[in-house]
């Protein structure tokens, strides 16, 4: 019978972990996927020119105001999920640009938003997110808010590391009545990080997940709005929000 050496047994051992840590990374990092409404709108229409390129999804209209919107999106959703949101904000006049993360967790590329910004850096600019991409975006805002005219939150709150409370910047927080999700206890700490232009809304009967278009969210509640609904009231939000 052969007798395994030392070292044989570490690679062995090793091995087995990498393959479990794969395993488990492959399970727990699966994305929620875009549903068929949001690939629908993943199309360049008359007004709206549509472009799927490797770092951000943009829709971009032929008439444009002045300000153009960065999204960041919610952790482990793939970024085409939010289409209908950010087509929408391009048919009311804003250019939008969905940001593409890595693994699709916003957290680990902070910064997406300046390869936009650096395209152009003589626009206006709002950055906002969903979730995960909320609380990314505001971190994004609390480093860079020279360059940003404002900050909108979609079931998110800043933290600590995206303390905007001292800086000159318009905020706009909205959440959903039915969030399952949103941990509410943080979603209060994280107003003390808000800076004092700011403006709450809940929506009612809006959960977690219509923000963007996936499906349901798992520990999400059932809405008792459409998401077509929900989509809509954000959309008119965001935009009466820039406006003003």
């Amino acid at each position: 019978m052969r007798k395994w050496k030392w070292w044989q047994k570490v690679l062995l051992v090793v091995g087995v972990l990498l393959v479990a840590i794969g395993i488990t990374g492959y399970v727990y990092l699966q994305p929620y996927e875009p549903s068929e409404r949001a690939l629908q709108a993943l199309t360049t229409d008359e007004g709206i020119e549509m472009k799927d390129k490797s770092e951000w999804i943009s829709f971009i209209p032929a008439q444009t105001k002045d300000t153009t919107i960065l999204f960041y999106p919610g952790g482990l959703v793939e970024p085409k999920s939010y289409a209908p949101l950010a087509h929408q904000l391009a048919e009311e006049g804003y250019p939008t640009y969905i940001l593409k993360m890595p693994l699709n967790l916003a957290v680990l590329a902070q910064d997406k938003a300046n390869g936009v910004i650096q395209q152009d850096a003589n626009r206006s600019y709002v950055i906002g997110g969903h979730s995960l991409g909320g609380a990314m975006a505001a971190r994004y805002a609390a480093k860079n808010g020279e360059v940003l005219d404002g900050v909108f939150l979609l079931a998110a709150y800043p933290d600590e590391v995206g303390d905007l409370s001292e800086m000159s910047l318009s905020f706009l927080s909205i959440t959903g009545g039915k969030d399952g999700v949103i941990n509410r206890k943080k979603y209060e700490e994280g107003k003390a990080y808000a800076p004092e232009d700011q403006q709450y809304i809940e929506l009612d009967g809006a959960n977690h997940g219509q923000f963007g278009s996936y499906g349901f969210q798992e520990g999400d509640r059932k809405a008792t709005i459409t998401e077509e609904q929900q989509l809509d009231k954000t959309t008119e939000l965001i935009t009466e929000w820039i406006s003003k």
